[in-house]
């Protein structure tokens, strides 16, 4: 679980008085809201907005330098004023059954985004080596209907692009009996190149390759307006850009087995994005 309890208020900053006669620029007014992280499994953290007021931070060069200086210490600081100050509470969803295998979730419209980044989680206890599929369905457009990303699949589409050139991109494989999956998907860039697309569907799925326990995973949806998006590893980052959401469902993955097809594998649910009201319904089906 991560934790991140250290928070460097103003006061502890560096205080700067200038040199009689120079000229110092001021940082305007930023804000950085970020999920609390350490919540219990089965509860979820709210978004927290942390705040850099104005005229917090001061340069010698420019109002740009002052703001990346303010921008800097919300990074710094922004998860763990989320920890400190957040909630956790326990989501509207609910296990269901004897033994707990499927649990009910209401469909969610998104706010407008640009990108988003699917995250696919598992704790101790629930298998190991969960392999992942996301991918276009029922756009009409061969290159993206059907061409799935994940494990033994395809990393990126088109292939041998870059996170910011890609329609959408797989983190990389996670074979531990603990551990996350990322896939990226590029609505904006989706929304540029087909503009006469009204509707873009994903679809997302999964399957235990090594062995399957209680099966039970965490879906985590976040999404951004702007930024840079980069890989880092087996993660996929967005650099620069405002979060827009970040929303958490459940799901039980109840199949286990090797190199299976998309439809042999189970059923996570669908994201129906809107390019004309650049937004989308998540669903996650039962």
């Amino acid at each position: 679980m991560e934790e991140n309890i250290t928070y460097k208020p103003f006061a502890y900053i560096d205080q700067y008085t200038p040199a009689e006669g120079t000229t110092v620029y001021y940082n305007t007014e930023k804000t950085l809201a970020v999920k609390k992280n350490d919540c219990s499994y089965g509860t979820s953290g709210n978004l927290v907005t942390l705040t850099a007021p104005a005229n917090k931070f001061v340069s010698t060069k420019s109002v740009a330098d002052a703001d990346q200086q303010a921008q800097a210490w919300l990074d710094a600081n922004a998860h763990a004023y989320a920890n400190n100050t957040g909630i956790c509470s326990i989501r509207t969803t609910a296990w269901r059954g004897e033994n707990p295998s499927c649990v009910l979730e209401p469909s969610t419209t998104l706010q407008p985004f640009d990108y988003m980044i699917v995250k696919y989680k598992w704790a101790f206890g629930a298998g190991r080596d969960l392999d992942t599929f996301t991918g276009f369905v029922n756009t009409g457009i061969p290159i993206l209907d059907n061409q799935w990303v994940g494990y033994g699949l395809k990393n990126e589409v088109p292939v041998n692009t870059s996170a910011q050139d890609s329609y959408i991109m797989w983190g990389g494989d996670v074979t531990d009996l603990t551990g996350v999956e990322t896939c990226f998907i590029n609505f904006k860039k989706i929304k540029e190149d087909y503009s006469n697309l009204n509707n873009v569907l994903i679809r997302m799925a999964g399957v235990w390759w090594n062995s399957k326990n209680t099966g039970n995973i965490d879906v985590e949806i976040t999404t951004y307006l702007g930024g840079i998006i980069t890989k880092v590893d087996k993660d996929i980052i967005n650099n620069n850009g405002q979060q827009v959401q970040q929303l958490n469902f459940s799901k039980n993955i109840s199949i286990q087995g090797n190199r299976l097809n998309i439809d042999q594998v189970t059923n996570i649910g669908y994201i129906n994005y809107s390019k004309n009201l650049s937004t989308a319904n998540v669903v996650i089906n039962y």
